[in-house]
């Protein structure tokens, strides 16, 4: 009782003594900075009326076919190659339909309309630009609705050089009003209304002098706070700390000791979770980020002229889009979960569910027994993906999926002609480590099942992978 006086105490003091607070910091820096003269300052809504949100927006370049009915884009595109009907009649698709018509028949689009439209074209860039393509000569007239990427560089002292180089997360920071906003060498800092641009040679002494730190928020590095695109730190911990610390151990060597493995292994474990997602999301984002870089690209350049033969490409580009935000929802359901077991969803017909999933990928399945079950869709989908996946590519054919609902589980064997046994298992699990490929999409798929109450193993020969989860669909044990 003695120590524990003693220490409550010593904190008292240290914090009666104790320097400005990082908050406290911060605000002083932040009125000594627009105490200075500014290099430039504008009013946010001054930006705003002269480049409205879309046209700042680096996503606007790019196709905005979920803001549209695909059906309707492919008849108005399918009639646009001729320039004969049938036309879309959908409200949904009107700027586009009238744009699309007056390129067709040579109509001089008034300047209001381009005003009065939502800016941007359904194959990404802005209407004005694509107009302009047509007719060149009312390029002055209409560059006010082109976006900004779309213009000349304009020079670094106006507002248009200062925005068509401000990085995206910057861009995106200004359309919300964030209080700062770091671009190249320069700070924004919003007073009221009103963003004010200072210079390096202003804002870095004043924050050395606050013993602040301020880096853009993509370094990927501890954000003590983030503000618009900013990361912002304490250049050093206060001194009184250490002195705490040393206190703390004179007084309770044991109970500090404790503390701090305690501490340790806390950290320890959230850290291996963390870098399991990362993993997870690398492995998973790869190829469905590698299509799209390729297929966006193309429809952004030539999607006025999209030929029928490329409706494919289109139809595989909101495919992948579909899959990135399934695959973002899922992790962060998993960051999310605080170790619990994921969610489950039921299936009505389990031969129906696996044998469209067997059929699309190729493989044979064999089934005992139909019935329901409930299972986390997603990653089970995923897991099933990649055993697959390392079947064919790695093992020998045939590649033959087996099928059992058993005393409450879901078994499922992945099996393939080739020689890995039990003995296997401990070398290809490990990640960045089996020569063979297999061991960062194993490591996943082994996580993933844990999380879903269930167990991965490995039998051989013939390789065979066997999967092992809970799915009773009366069973509600499990956290939602």
């Amino acid at each position: 009782m003695r120590s524990i006086l003693l220490v409550l105490l010593t904190l008292l003091s240290f914090q009666t003594t104790a320097a400005e607070s990082f908050p406290e910091q911060l605000n002083a820096f932040r009125s000594k900075l627009l105490a200075e003269q500014p290099v430039d300052s504008f009013a946010l809504n001054a930006i705003h009326s002269e480049y409205p949100k879309p046209l700042l927006l680096t996503d606007s370049l790019l196709p905005q076919s979920t803001n549209y009915p695909l059906k309707d884009l492919k008849r108005l595109y399918q009639s646009a190659e001729k320039c004969k009907g049938p036309w879309p009649v959908s409200p949904l698709v009107t700027d586009p339909l009238v744009f699309t018509r007056a390129l067709c028949f040579n109509t001089q689009l008034p300047s209001v309309w381009f005003s009065r439209s939502n800016l941007i074209h359904p194959g990404g860039g802005s209407y004005a630009a694509k107009f302009v393509e047509k007719f060149p000569e009312r390029r002055e007239e209409l560059l006010r609705f082109f976006h900004i990427k779309e213009r000349p560089l304009a020079a670094p002292d106006t507002l248009l050089g200062k925005l068509q180089r401000m990085p995206e997360n910057g861009i995106n920071a200004l359309n919300g009003g964030a209080e700062s906003i770091l671009s190249g060498e320069e700070l924004w800092m919003r007073d009221g209304g009103v963003y004010k641009v200072y210079d390096s040679d202003t804002w870095l002494p004043l924050l050395e002098k606050s013993d602040l730190l301020a880096s853009p928020t993509d370094g990927g590095g501890y954000c003590l706070s983030r503000i618009g695109n900013v990361c912002w730190n304490i250049e050093q911990a206060p001194s009184y700390w250490s002195s705490l610390v040393i206190a703390l151990v004179v007084i309770n060597l044991l109970w500090i000791a404790g503390w701090v493995f305690n501490r340790w292994t806390v950290k320890r474990r959230l850290m291996q979770e963390r870098m399991l997602v990362l993993q997870i999301l690398t492995h998973e984002l790869r190829t469905p980020i590698a299509s799209l870089s390729m297929t966006v690209e193309g429809f952004r350049r030539k999607f006025d002229s999209l030929p029928e033969p490329l409706y494919d490409e289109f139809r595989r580009l909101c495919e992948d889009s579909r899959r990135l935000k399934q695959l973002a929802e899922a992790s962060k359901d998993y960051l999310q979960s605080n170790q619990q077991q994921l969610v489950r969803e039921s299936i009505p017909s389990l031969e129906e569910w696996l044998g469209y999933l067997c059929e699309e990928r190729e493989v044979t399945l064999h089934i005992e027994k139909d019935g329901p079950v409930a299972v986390n869709i997603y990653w089970l989908t995923t897991s099933l993906d990649n055993l697959i996946s390392n079947a064919k590519k790695y093992g020998k054919n045939p590649v033959e999926v087996f099928a059992e609902i058993k005393d409450g589980l879901l078994i499922i064997k992945v099996q393939d002609q080739g020689s890995l046994t039990a003995k296997d298992w401990k070398t290809i699990r490990k990640p960045f480590v089996s020569e063979r490929g297999l061991g960062l999409g194993l490591t996943i798929v082994e996580a993933m099942i844990e999380r879903m109450g269930g167990k991965l193993s490995l039998f051989g020969p013939p390789t065979t992978f066997i999967l092992e989860i809970p799915c009773d669909p009366t069973n509600d044990s499990i956290a939602r």
